[in-house]
């Protein structure tokens, strides 16, 4: 997984959510000196038959004068005005539109708002941002409606020490030196033994062993669910990003509904999803 980034794709549908998490694109634009694209996808209704030409001629002036607006808010912004921006417009299903886009011009990272007041919770039940982080190529960054605006200081990345994980780590590394940061390695499990204890040393002796970056701590927890192990570290620690590989869907991590802590534990954390390979295990 190459950790350049050239180019982030910001797709926007104009609402709250979409509008808080345009800083964190500009925020990592500007720091690692990439160019914004930002993508509206003007989707035709499923009931009626195509969008006469007339109605989307007028949509996408509106799209166009929104998105004037929304350049002119980076300009007067001031520290981001010297960040590349161009905007796209495309006709379709968002979750078409973004993974085409993303390919023409060879987007690096991926980042959305999320819907909703649940924030993080809509990944994991259905929503745009689902689509595009079981389907994405590359990295989807997934920001909360309540996340607030910092630099990932404190970044979380969780492992089951599956194959492609140290490659993983090695990618979250270079975008942690960009931030100075600071990196916990966590796993969660449901018991503790021999075997747990053999994999949890034994991974942290090989990323000393394959990765030269001084600032990574290694935590086990024992924990019911995946979303209990991060809800606790979130609530103890100023975790400003937490890192996930997507081998399996999203879906499949919550497991019985009686077994979630309240997502609303950790909303506040942005998520980033970095595309693994298929698990079947």
């Amino acid at each position: 997984m190459d950790a350049t980034i050239n180019n982030i794709l910001f797709p926007t549908d104009f609402s709250d959510n979409a509008r808080h998490a345009l800083p964190f694109a500009l925020k990592i634009a500007k720091r690692i000196g990439a160019t914004v694209h930002i993508l509206h996808a003007i989707e035709e209704p499923y009931d009626f038959a195509p969008m006469d030409e007339e109605i989307k001629e007028g949509v996408t002036k509106k799209v166009r004068r929104l998105f004037d607006k929304i350049i002119r808010e980076i300009e007067k912004e001031g520290i981001y005005s010297d960040i590349p921006v161009e905007t796209h417009i495309r006709t379709g299903r968002a979750i078409n539109a973004i993974l085409e886009t993303d390919q023409s011009f060879g987007a690096d990272l991926i980042v959305m708002g999320t819907k909703g007041r649940s924030g993080l919770k809509r990944i994991f039940i259905g929503s745009t941002t689902a689509d595009v982080v079981e389907a994405s190529a590359i990295p989807v960054l997934a920001i909360p409606e309540n996340a607030p605006i910092t630099d990932f200081n404190q970044i979380l990345f969780t492992t089951d020490y599956h194959d492609g994980d140290l490659k993983a780590l090695q990618y979250v590394v270079e975008l942690a030196k960009r931030y100075k940061a600071r990196i916990k390695v966590f796993h969660t499990t449901l018991e503790s033994n021999l075997k747990t204890e053999c994999m949890f040393y034994g991974f942290r002796e090989l990323v000393k062993e394959k990765i030269s970056y001084e600032p990574i701590d290694f935590e086990e927890e024992k924990s019911i669910t995946f979303f209990e192990g991060v809800a606790n570290q979130i609530e103890r620690y100023p975790i400003s990003l937490v890192v996930m590989i997507r081998y399996v869907k999203p879906l499949s991590l919550i497991g019985p509904k009686k077994q979630s802590r309240d997502m609303s534990y950790y909303i506040q954390a942005p998520l980033l999803v970095l595309p693994g390979k298929t698990n079947n295990n």
